[in-house]
């Protein structure tokens, strides 16, 4: 059966059960779909990308190699012992092909790292419990990885330690990146302690391994920390986690430099609400932007979401994204232009998408992605960023299957004007993407339509015969449309 590392809960140092349990996700009420003007239902559907039964707790982990196939990797639950199924999808989201990382274990964490190598190949940074074959030493809980090609079909474990802690296995979250020089930098979080290392131990053999030199730790004011993550910010590593701690200093979100140097704690702003906050339920939502400058995204408010913040790290400012009430699973990513993609579910369990501008934190419009099926109930989010259109999967629990579809960015569609009832009007409409005008768009509605300028720009002479509201409606190829209303007065 798979494990979050959350809820195994077992002291690394000492097999103890640890001293609090995991937080839980935090409920959130409505779910109903954003108004009009400010999403879209996009088009397109959802594809069935696993096979099996995936793991309940399992989160998804995705990366894309040079040739544009999207990788993915999710625990599946083999009866009472775990595998990692890895999927493969065309830039297209088309399901190309299957393969088993490991075999089968006796049970494996439920959120592995998924990286690129240098050499274009690919890494997964995982623990587990090999109970089948463990004088191979790939049973006691350290950070371990497995190595394969750009096509993922056939996958090498390495031998060697990435931890001298056993937190990856028995922990609370588990992160991993790279330095510029292929370094491995892995962490686990246990209870009020973080342990990391920079490099690896040449060997498995744990009478070797706990030899060595400990691992570089932080230890928070109290307990606990889950959901670590690490990035790479031009060879400047950054670790962020969550804590239930008690008291408004010791919950929320939180971010730390630890690679060259370490630096302060920061907190990321509005992450609690005096002593309470929302767990981030799955791996904290971090990016390093291309350029520079490490992004967090997280839940604002409590005891329900009142939003999504985007905080860049060092900033007083965090933005709050529209439509995101009622928050519960959220995913960032970014690609080499700079531009993020934000995906995240609800309560109702519908799920949303947008991308943001290259620099700063253009919004476009969210997209309204519903779910897989009418029953799903959507544990775990990915998004992927690294094309212009964005890759989002869910895995959900009542199917027992990771979906995946492609999402269009949104466009914002403004009216200035208003038309009267009998007397034809112009109306101007400014069509936007994250901010920035956006040519060629078709707007339609009130029995004219225009195409928009290089600016964003066109102009509808709008006739109507009765006093409420026209319907308007934006559209271009390869974006999501948008819909707005203009106010008829008599």
């Amino acid at each position: 059966m798979s494990v979050r590392p959350r809820a195994l809960a077992l002291l690394a140092s000492s097999g103890l059960v640890a001293a609090a349990l995991a937080p839980s996700a935090g409920v959130a009420a409505g779910g109903a779909a954003p108004p009009a003007e400010r999403s879209a239902m996009a088009g397109g559907g959802w594809t069935k990308v696993s096979t099996g039964a995936v793991g309940t707790l399992s989160e998804i982990t995705t990366t894309r190699t040079a040739d544009g196939v999207l990788h993915a990797v999710y625990v599946q639950d083999v009866g009472t012992a775990d595998s990692y199924e890895h999927s493969t999808l065309s830039t297209s989201g088309k399901v190309i092909g299957h393969s088993n990382v490991l075999g089968t274990w006796g049970s494996l964490i439920a959120n592995p790292e998924l990286l690129a190598t240098a050499s274009g190949g690919l890494r997964l940074v995982f623990s587990g419990l090999q109970d089948t074959n463990s004088a191979n030493f790939y049973s006691q809980g350290y950070g371990y990885d497995t190595v394969s090609d750009a096509s993922g079909g056939v996958w090498t474990i390495e031998p060697h330690a990435l931890t001298k802690s056993t937190a990856p296995y028995s922990g609370y979250g588990v992160g991993a990146t790279t330095l510029s020089n292929g370094t491995p930098v892995t962490v686990g979080t246990i209870n009020s302690d973080i342990r990391y290392r920079v490099g690896d131990i040449a060997t498995t053999d744990p009478g070797v391994v706990n030899a060595a030199a400990d691992d570089s730790a932080y230890t928070a004011p109290a307990c606990c920390l889950y959901d670590t993550q690490l990035v790479n910010s031009g060879d400047a590593i950054w670790m962020t986690w969550y804590s239930n701690g008690t008291g408004e200093p010791n919950n929320g979100i939180f971010v730390q430099q630890v690679y060259p140097t370490a630096g302060p704690v920061l907190k990321a702003p509005g992450s609690s609400v005096g002593g309470d906050s929302l767990a981030a339920d799955q791996a904290v939502a971090v990016v390093a932007r291309p350029g520079g400058g490490v992004v967090l995204a997280y839940k604002l408010g409590y005891p329900t979401a009142k939003g999504i913040g985007l905080w860049q790290v060092g900033s007083s400012k965090v933005v709050k994204v529209p439509d995101s009430k009622g928050a519960r699973y959220v995913s960032l990513s970014t690609g080499v232009s700079g531009r993020m993609w934000l995906a995240w579910t609800n309560d109702a369990n519908d799920a949303f998408a947008l991308r943001t501008s290259p620099q700063g934190f253009g919004l476009g419009t969210a997209q309204e992605l519903t779910s897989p099926a009418k029953a799903s109930e959507l544990w775990s989010i990915a998004v992927d960023a690294s094309l212009n259109q964005g890759t989002v999967l869910v895995n959900d629990v009542t199917s027992r299957a990771v979906f995946s579809r492609i999402v269009n960015p949104g466009l914002t569609l403004k009216a200035k004007g208003s038309a009267r009832v009998g007397k034809p009007t112009k109306v101007t409409f400014t069509v936007t993407d994250a901010g920035d005008g956006v040519g060629g768009v078709k707007v339609k509605g009130g029995g004219d339509s225009c195409t928009t300028t290089s600016k964003g720009k066109c102009t509808l002479t709008i006739k109507a015969g009765k006093p409420g509201k026209v319907s308007v409606k934006a559209t271009r190829n390869g974006y999501g449309f948008a819909v707005t209303d203009v106010k008829v007065k008599k």
